[in-house]
């Protein structure tokens, strides 16, 4: 369908799109129901209707479309929708959502920084779910420098904090690491030290940082900012539709190992096929003789 063949369709026959075109819906498409003032109320009711979380292939995509289109939307209308979002992509484990909500969220600007700074200071939100917060508040800067000192002051409070939950610690010293903020790198230092002395001690702990991880970030010229950046459009390039579809083919092939997976509600669930990045390990340090 050309371009401007989208534009002749009215909004139902636009929102039927999302229920029928499964993981094939053109960008131009996208754009289309972005731009229509009729549609936001539709694509608000989809991310936040638990059910549609919930239901089965090939009408579960339309959770996926209502999410990234209102991201492509922006504004402070769509806020508190993609807060839902944040909500219960995370609770269903809805990955093509999560890897690529701080990106989507850090485009709202400032606008959002209240909503994620309660979710990162609620301990009721599981950790996860406040780890994409705090992610979310740190792509804010990237696009709106007048934000950071602020920003990171919400998710320092939580990396100092000792009393905090230990995944929700462990998450934000990652996010201090990646933007090497160097007012944290003593505390970080001190942390990762601790953290190791304590696995020694305790086998079943998992080492929650390591100081010569901490040494070789703050060595680094440049933040790693990969995950804040993704770019969720790109889900509609053609090229990842047709890699989409080359791996469902192999995967019918195979006897549909792996293409899809349900969680404990018993959704339908389908893992990501592409990621932007990859946090590489640390190197080796040649003067450590390693």
């Amino acid at each position: 369908m050309a371009l401007n063949q989208f534009a002749l369709l009215d909004d139902e026959q636009l929102a039927d799109l999302l229920y029928t075109s499964e993981d094939r819906l053109p960008l131009e498409a996208a754009q289309e129901i972005a731009s229509r003032d009729g549609l936001l109320p539709f694509l608000v009711e989809v991310v936040r209707d638990k059910q549609s979380w919930l239901t089965e292939l090939p009408e579960w995509w339309a959770v996926v479309h209502a999410t990234y289109i209102l991201a492509m939307r922006g504004g402070e209308e769509v806020v508190l929708p993609l807060l839902s979002a944040l909500r219960w992509a995370d609770a269903f484990d809805c990955d093509w959502v999560t890897e690529l909500m701080p990106s989507m969220l850090g485009k709202l600007g400032p606008a959002v920084i209240p909503g994620l700074t309660a979710v990162v200071r609620d301990p009721t939100a599981g950790w996860s779910a406040r780890d994409l917060a705090m992610k979310g508040l740190a792509a804010v800067s990237l696009s709106h420098p007048d934000s950071e000192t602020h920003v990171f002051r919400i998710i320092g409070e939580r990396f100092m904090d000792e009393g905090e939950d230990r995944a929700v610690r462990y998450m934000a010293a990652q996010i201090l690491l990646d933007f090497r903020r160097q007012e944290y790198r003593l505390p970080l230092l001190r942390y990762a030290r601790q953290q190791s002395n304590f696995s020694v001690l305790n086998p079943w702990w998992d080492t929650a940082l390591d100081p010569d991880e901490v040494e070789w970030s703050f060595r680094q010229t440049e933040p790693e900012l990969w995950h804040y950046q993704e770019d969720w459009r790109r889900f509609y390039d053609p090229a990842e539709i047709q890699r989409r579809q080359k791996r469902w083919a192999r995967e019918r092939l195979g006897a549909g190992q792996g293409a899809r997976e349900r969680n404990l509600s018993g959704s339908a669930r389908i893992l990501p096929l592409w990621r932007h990045g990859k946090k590489p390990d640390p190197p080796t340090d040649p003067d450590r003789g390693e």
